[in-house]
């Protein structure tokens, strides 16, 4: 994939969150250098705390990748974040800090820019003061027109209904030698608990929507995505393979239009107002 493919891929999503109406889009922290800058080294004894939704990577490119996590302490906090190519991180290819806050629902995405091509990096994410540590991700970079390489392969997901099953095509996928995950949208559903795709023989995996009730503002879309991003199979895949994404309609409401959509109803607000916060709790969760 040429970089100004990815370019104008990523030009294009964003165009269309803006023309959905001044929608707020959660920044991406841009990393190009390949100085370590004047950060000090991770503390000894880090531990596994602090970043109970995962890590997780999006968009590879031929240069680059964009890694995530969230802060779940949910208090303003200074995160290091580390990348290399080793799991040992004995040797940092690029280390930065970037503040977590409420703006952003504690969310972190980093695009880390002017990387080598078709290579595997590992990834992590800590609070120095505090010495917790994410788990540490895995990702690659997509093969550049000059590299010699015969295939890229692909597992191709959609349609992804909590409370419906357990997420196990996710955890197989995860340790399958897929190279990147494309998901093609319905990443996750806006019903409330006892609605499309549940049934007696669901509802005994105690997998209910959280809020308990249809999500229809921003809080209400973050919770659901933190929902999802709890799921240890869906927590897994994310660790260990990146995603390219695109949104269908449960992201926002099911069969969704411009100035409407068949599950959003006059009591439940403005159209607009939903939509907007549905794409900004997108741009939080999936960068």
């Amino acid at each position: 994939m040429k970089n100004n493919e990815q370019i104008n891929r990523r030009r294009f999503l964003k165009n269309s969150l803006i023309a959905a109406g001044g929608v707020f889009i959660a920044p991406l922290i841009e990393s190009c250098s390949d100085d370590p800058t004047d950060i000090d080294s991770a503390p000894d004894n880090l531990k596994n705390g602090g970043f109970e939704s995962g890590v997780a990577s999006f968009d590879p490119s031929a240069t680059g990748i964009i890694i995530w996590t969230r802060y779940s302490v949910e208090t303003d906090a200074e995160i290091t974040w580390e990348i290399s190519k080793e799991n040992s991180f004995s040797e940092i290819l690029r280390r930065g800090q970037v503040k977590a806050d409420v703006a952003n629902d504690f969310t972190l995405a980093i695009d880390v820019q002017n990387i080598a091509s078709n290579t595997k990096y590992y990834y992590r994410f800590y609070n120095a003061k505090t010495k917790e540590a994410s788990v540490v991700g895995e990702t690659l970079t997509l093969p550049a027109k000059t590299d010699n390489v015969n295939e890229v392969k692909m597992a191709v997901v959609s349609c992804s209904n909590f409370p419906a099953g357990l997420f196990n095509v996710y955890g197989a996928i995860a340790k399958s030698e897929a190279d990147v995950v494309v998901h093609l949208g319905d990443y996750i559903y806006e019903y409330a608990p006892g609605q499309y795709g549940t049934n007696p023989y669901t509802n005994e995996l105690g997998r209910a929507h959280k809020p308990a009730k249809e999500i229809v503002n921003l809080a209400d879309y973050r919770e659901r995505y933190r929902q999802y991003r709890s799921d240890k199979n869906l927590q897994l895949l994310h660790q260990k393979k990146p995603f390219i994404c695109v949104w269908d309609d449960h992201e926002l409401a099911d069969n969704a239009y411009r100035s409407g959509a068949e599950n959003h109803q006059p009591e439940e607000g403005s159209f607009d107002t939903r939509k907007m916060a549905a794409f900004q709790a997108y741009s939080e969760y999936i960068p």
